[in-house]
């Protein structure tokens, strides 16, 4: 989790929250700021955060932490856990959110 905290910037407040609406219109410049920036953009619905830019690089080792945290926990917890993790590919896919467990 170390890696992670090193490489995920904190949340620039006046450049790195987007309505849904600008994001739709700018998204490969808001994925090249991402990158090149090292920080998450979070987007707005109606004024709530509703999701998340961020590099693939970052989404990865996010993913990967994720797993090895799913790898300490006992067989019935991780079922739960990672049945959310499996749902976020279809809702990628889909569009569609995933449904919280």
């Amino acid at each position: 989790m170390e890696n992670a905290k090193k490489f995920i910037g904190e949340v620039d407040l006046n450049e790195g929250v987007v309505p849904i609406t600008k994001a739709a219109s700018s998204l490969a410049s808001l994925i090249k700021r991402s990158h090149s920036h090292q920080q998450p953009i979070v987007v707005t619905q109606k004024g709530y955060p509703t999701g998340v830019i961020l590099d693939v690089e970052l989404f990865t080792m996010l993913r990967e932490n994720a797993e090895r945290y799913l790898d300490t926990l006992d067989a019935e917890t991780r079922a739960e856990r990672t049945a959310i993790f499996d749902r976020i590919p279809q809702a990628i896919d889909t569009g569609e959110p995933t449904e919280a467990v």
